[in-house]
């Protein structure tokens, strides 16, 4: 699969029907099952960086000389000072020292949210070409009482190859927008916690059968020769405030993604492979 450098990109279409279907969900107990349901959480609309990177997402939402965003500002501004990591930027001793789960995909290394569930979206050769963690979302608790949950979001994650110079995501959001435009949906360009990010409106046919937009984020990290992508669903897409505890969840959930890169040679936009852990293999 290639996410598009000097291609057309995969058009909206394409994404929204493979954000629902093809998925395995794996239990953070070492289970994997098929998911029946749909994949990326849909719904009717009516329709903390550092520093120096806040102060980039500052000055890029001021009005510039064509009154659009200061995509540029974004761009040249590193975002990944508390991560997304490659495997190879962590030192010996940054190896965590807690007891969290973390789920080796190859090509990702995640660390599940307690309470979430991830999920294996493969295609018709049953390779693995996203992975989706869905988190709960949940109210506040009163009088003593169990949190209530009361819907969720979901963060779609994968990884391509990129040059080492970088800029491949300046290269590809236009593609997507115009993906989006084509199937009846749209797409805009504002300032998110990794630079530049896109927000899309995608129609959707809902479970009982009515017509709908599924609201998403896009959120680009760009490391040495990779970009990992996520794709923001559900609750944490709808609101736009990086300090909402939907939005935050997500958000520390991308921070925690360690990527790697691997050394062999691929074409920008190569999607990087990823595999079912050891332990989740199917006996023979």
């Amino acid at each position: 699969m290639i996410f598009g450098r000097k291609k057309k990109a995969r058009s909206a279409e394409d994404e929204t029907e493979a954000e629902t279907s093809g998925a395995t969900a794996v239990d953070p107990d070492g289970t994997a099952e098929a998911a029946d349901e749909p994949t990326g959480p849909t719904s009717d609309v009516d329709v903390e960086p550092a520093d120096d990177a806040a102060d980039a997402s500052d000055a890029a939402t001021d009005d510039t000389a064509d009154g659009g965003l200061d995509t540029t500002a974004l761009d040249e501004t590193e975002w990944r000072t508390s991560g997304p990591f490659e495997v190879s930027e962590l030192a010996d001793d940054d190896e965590p020292a807690d007891d969290k789960p973390r789920i080796d995909l190859g090509s990702l290394i995640i660390s599940p949210v307690p309470g979430s569930e991830l999920r294996l979206q493969v295609n018709e050769s049953q390779d693995i070409v996203s992975a989706m963690l869905v988190l709960p979302v949940t109210a506040p608790a009163t009088n003593g009482a169990q949190p209530e949950v009361v819907g969720s979001s979901a963060l779609e994650l994968s990884a391509y190859a990129a040059p080492r110079s970088g800029g491949l995501w300046a290269e590809l959001r236009d593609e997507i927008s115009e993906a989006a435009a084509e199937v009846g949906g749209s797409a805009e360009l504002a300032a998110g916690p990794f630079g530049v990010e896109l927000r899309r409106l995608l129609p959707v046919t809902t479970p009982d059968g009515e017509q709908g937009y599924q609201p998403s984020r896009m959120w680009v990290a760009e490391g040495p020769r990779w970009l990992l992508r996520g794709i923001v669903y559900g609750q944490a897409a709808i609101e736009s405030d990086d300090d909402d505890p939907a939005v935050a969840a997500v958000l520390e959930a991308f921070r925690d993604v360690v990527v790697r890169r691997g050394d062999e040679a691929m074409a920008p936009g190569d999607l990087l492979p990823m595999s079912m852990p050891a332990d989740l293999q199917p006996a023979e």
